[in-house]
């Protein structure tokens, strides 16, 4: 939120499509293969990794920091028009973050 508090702030027009899959699911493999090292249940993996109940506003974040935040997109037919609308955003000199929902991992 900070970068984007910093374009707002220096008035650089950019879009941003975040890609969020409601975790630090980096950490989650992480967090597995240390459980396993240490013999203890994989299960826990997601403790303090999931952003979950409730859910972080993303574009609700963005619109705090002065710029246009539209989201989340949970259906993919819904992710055109906001792209289109995120670059007439950008086209009007505006910063613009766009929350997409993603699913959680890529393992």
């Amino acid at each position: 939120m900070t970068a984007v508090w910093t374009a707002v702030r220096y008035q650089m027009p950019c879009l941003m499509i975040v890609s969020n899959n409601r975790g630090y699911y980096n950490d989650e493999v992480h967090q597995a293969n240390v459980a396993r090292a240490r013999t203890r249940p994989v299960e826990n993996k997601g403790i303090g990794q999931r952003i979950v109940g409730p859910d972080v506003d993303l574009a609700g974040m963005a619109r705090a920091q002065g710029a246009v935040g539209i989201g989340p997109i949970i259906d993919l037919k819904d992710l055109q028009p906001a792209i289109e609308q995120g670059l007439k955003n950008v086209r009007e000199g505006k910063v613009c973050v766009i929350d997409v929902h993603v699913a959680p991992g890529y393992e």
